[in-house]
């Protein structure tokens, strides 16, 4: 069940209020908690927190995020077009980017490098300036899901607030050599603090597209991580749980057909990738090691016991961290 907005990740001083949720949770003060843990700095050896924008659209894929993993901080971008093929991607990985004091929400301001994700007037803008330029505004509108799940028996929780189907704009130049550009509600918002645990394992889905009664599709689906809680279809706007998922798939990842299903039912698909953007960071004290195509999808739903069938682009990721 999807309960009513909650205000903040903390209750009556330090009770943590599991759950879905709709919307966002405003208050995601986690100092309390920062304090916490080995020689009281759990801020800096525990805490992850990262803003990933998706841009799913028939013309373009764009990936852009900035995580800060407390003693280091990573981000990278991305952008396939489906006209001609073009795949371009930079990154960066930044020892103590952010301040000890860095306590950030989503309308906070992160930056690092040439990347910027800011929030001016109630639009979200990523910015990237670098081998190419790349530039994205969105009106995060109140149609996400936030959750609150159980991390593990040391560490207190893992928040994430996921939206689909947010408006965008997008804008790229690649040096002077090509241009381009897509608009329409092809946005995925994922924004994540907490603590996960200190070996992280997921596959995940994030998907935009249409079924054949021209209703929207949306999905967020994850294995292996937040007790399958964030597990949701948007569905013409409805959102709907979804039971734990299974992942099937081969080497190489990104040239075969991913696999899938939910337990309940619901949801059957296969994903079709035209790329990835492979990432494996060994920073001693943080290792990250993930895969993320991105291609086409389709597959069927049940919605009120009929069969629907639906096609739909985004990424799915095969992620392994030890942070």
């Amino acid at each position: 069940m999807i309960l009513p907005k909650q205000h903040s990740l903390i209750e009556n001083g330090a009770n943590i209020p599991f759950g879905v949720y709709e919307d966002l949770i405003e208050n995601v003060d986690t100092s309390f908690f920062d304090t916490q843990g080995f020689l009281a700095k759990r801020r800096r050896t525990e805490r992850k927190t990262w803003i990933y924008f998706g841009v799913y659209s028939p013309d373009l894929i764009c990936g852009f995020a900035i995580a800060d993993a407390g003693m280091v901080a990573t981000a990278f971008v991305y952008f396939y077009s489906f006209k001609d093929g073009t795949f371009e991607e930079d990154k960066t990985t930044v020892p103590l980017a952010f301040a000890t004091d860095f306590n950030p929400n989503l309308n906070s301001e992160w930056k690092i490098g040439n990347f910027l994700i800011k929030t001016d007037n109630g639009k979200m803008h990523c910015q990237y300036v670098g081998k190419f330029k790349l530039y994205i505004e969105a009106e995060n509108d109140a149609n996400g899901a936030s959750i609150i799940a159980p991390s593990s028996e040391k560490r207190p929780f893992n928040f994430t607030y996921k939206n689909v189907c947010v408006p965008v704009k997008v804008q790229i130049n690649n040096g002077g050599i090509s241009t381009y550009a897509t608009s329409g509600k092809y946005g995925s918002i994922d924004f994540t603090k907490g603590y996960p645990p200190r070996e992280t394992i997921w596959n995940w889905l994030s998907i935009i597209g249409i079924s054949e009664s021209e209703k929207s599709i949306a999905i967020n689906l994850v294995d292996r991580f937040n007790n399958n809680m964030e597990n949701i279809l948007w569905y013409d706007g409805r959102k709907i749980l979804l039971s734990a998922a299974k992942f099937s798939m081969q080497e190489p990842l990104d040239k075969t057909d991913w696999l899938i299903e939910t337990n309940d039912g619901i949801l059957n698909c296969h994903f079709s990738p035209r790329g990835a953007r492979t990432e494996n960071v060994n920073a001693l004290i943080m290792k990250s090691k993930f895969t993320q195509p991105f291609g086409t999808v389709d597959g069927t739903i049940i919605i009120d016991g009929k069969e629907e069938k639906f096609t739909a682009i985004g990424v799915v990721e095969d992620h392994h961290a030890v942070w």
